[in-house]
């Protein structure tokens, strides 16, 4: 099987065109127009392992990626805006109704250096029992990822990192959006 001419493997998005299109392509969401077939499957698989054992994914930084998106302070300051912004979000604040934004605040850095290799433990909820009963939708879930997007790229976050945490984050959608 031929990697597709549409797909080319590089150091900064595994040949994808953005953030968006990786996961796309990698969690395909009830509207996609590929098959979910198993070799709709079978094609994907293909294509991300190629990109994976391409040259350059063989050298991996010797850092975690919390240490490459600027550690502790970066990641808190990253947190603290996206929340911010989400809360005061005419389209997106009626998720944060109620809720202890500081808490939530500590605890999504907590999640966040956990999954990115940070050295820390998440201690708080699954993200199906957080977001349980909140209806949340996919256009406030995709909201919420642009905020995410948008706050990481004004800390400085590199194009890799970012693509990456989002990658790490992505499947957690099944779990958060609820219709």
């Amino acid at each position: 099987m031929a990697v597709p001419d549409s797909v080319k493997c590089d150091s900064n998005n595994m040949g994808f065109g953005s953030a968006d299109s990786m996961l796309a392509a990698l969690f395909r969401g009830a509207n996609s127009s590929m098959p979910r077939t198993p070799n709709g499957l079978a094609r994907s698989l293909f294509v991300l392992t190629s990109c994976l054992t391409a040259p350059w994914a063989i050298a991996s930084s010797p850092e975690s990626l919390y240490a490459r998106m600027g550690g502790t302070a970066n990641v808190t300051a990253v947190v603290s805006d996206v929340i911010d912004e989400a809360a005061s979000d005419p389209h997106l604040k009626r998720s944060f109704d109620k809720v202890n934004l500081g808490r939530l605040k500590r605890i999504l850095v907590e999640q966040i250096c956990e999954l990115a290799g940070g050295g820390c433990r998440y201690s708080g909820d699954s993200m199906h029992d957080a977001h349980a009963g909140l209806g949340i939708t996919q256009a406030e879930f995709y909201g919420l990822v642009q905020v995410l997007k948008d706050c990481m790229e004004r800390h400085g976050i590199a194009i890799r990192e970012r693509n990456e945490l989002l990658a790490i984050l992505a499947p957690m959608k099944r779990d958060i959006v609820e219709r």
